[in-house]
């Protein structure tokens, strides 16, 4: 057995923007695909993950000792993994994208550190320090900032539209910690390949592929398939993944949130979003609590090693 490689903060965070880059484009993308395209979520989110999964599969397969087999033990956090992390993920966001603005969905979306934050610390898995929360406030801060001024902001609060975002944080923050607790026992690749398929199985419930448009489906709808599963889907999910053996949770999640900045400056060159000066700063201010999230961490005092204790020391009952 291999011994656990070290974790590399650095590359840790370079995964994560990475990811954010991809989501961010393909946010704007579905927002495309769902109201000029006149797709429905729950039709995007079929092909999104059932082609994911047999890409994924069927490469594993091909592989030397194919795919691995999955213990009975572990397959109620599987299903957990794709039929409710996955799905609340990623169909409450476009749900919040059949209603809202790209923006306004990514706010609520982006409180998934803050949750990760509360959950990590109520169950002392992380330490709570001055930066992560002054990084969380800068980036959520900015976030608002970038509302300014879009459509489906303060002024026009649209109900479900908003439930359906913060149920995506939700969906987001459950992802994560989960996925964190079953990449200790498996590869990235195999986890992605049954959570996207076990996904797609939910899907094709909600979206019968009898009730399917099949005859509207031309060689340009097949392409933004083939996108949303590869491009917004197996890369920016791999990576995020990948994060996760070197960052904390809500480290990975604080770093993704430059997907707005990226989803907002797409929207502008593509779908002709005006970003006002607010907006601009608010970027910045992402940016910024991304920033201070790296240097909290790499000015944070190293624990020293202790001395190895003396006969004497070990004498008596051990302590938790």
């Amino acid at each position: 057995m291999k011994p656990p490689r070290r974790p590399n903060p650095a590359l840790g965070y370079l995964l994560a923007v990475g990811a954010a880059v991809m989501w961010g484009v393909s946010g704007v993308v579905a927002r495309f695909l769902i109201g000029d395209g006149g797709h429905s979520p729950a039709e995007l989110l079929f092909f999104r993950t059932g082609i994911a999964s047999l890409i994924l599969l069927g490469w594993l397969s091909r592989k030397p000792g194919g795919l691995p087999a999955i213990p009975r033990r572990d397959w109620p956090a599987f299903l957990l993994l794709g039929a409710i992390g996955l799905v609340a993920n990623q169909g409450c966001y476009y749900l919040a994208l059949s209603r809202v603005s790209v923006g306004y969905a990514l706010l609520f979306q982006y409180t998934a550190p803050v949750m990760l934050m509360g959950y990590g610390v109520a169950t002392r898995t992380e330490r709570l320090t001055l930066g992560k929360i002054l990084a969380a406030a800068t980036a959520l801060a900015g976030c608002v900032l970038m509302l300014i001024g879009q459509e489906g902001g303060a002024a026009a609060i649209n109900v479900p539209g908003t439930l359906f975002a913060i149920g995506s944080g939700v969906g987001f923050s459950f992802y994560a910690v989960l996925g964190t607790r079953l990449q200790q026992r498996y590869a990235t690749l195999p986890l992605m390949g049954y959570a996207f398929l076990i996904a797609s199985v939910t899907w094709s419930l909600l979206a019968p592929v009898w009730a399917l448009p099949w005859s509207k489906y031309d060689g340009k709808a097949v392409g933004f398939f083939l996108y949303l599963a590869i491009v917004a889907t197996i890369l920016p999910f791999g990576l995020f993944l990948a994060s996760l053996r070197h960052l904390e949770p809500s480290r990975s999640s604080l770093t993704s949130m430059l997907e707005p900045v990226v989803a907002a400056a797409v929207a502008w060159g593509w779908l002709g979003e005006t970003l006002v000066g607010w907006q601009l700063a608010g970027g910045g201010a992402v940016l910024g609590g991304v920033l201070l999230l790296q240097l909290e961490t790499l000015l944070r005092p190293r624990p020293v090693p202790s001395p190895p204790a003396t006969d004497a020391q070990r004498v008596g009952p051990e302590r938790d």
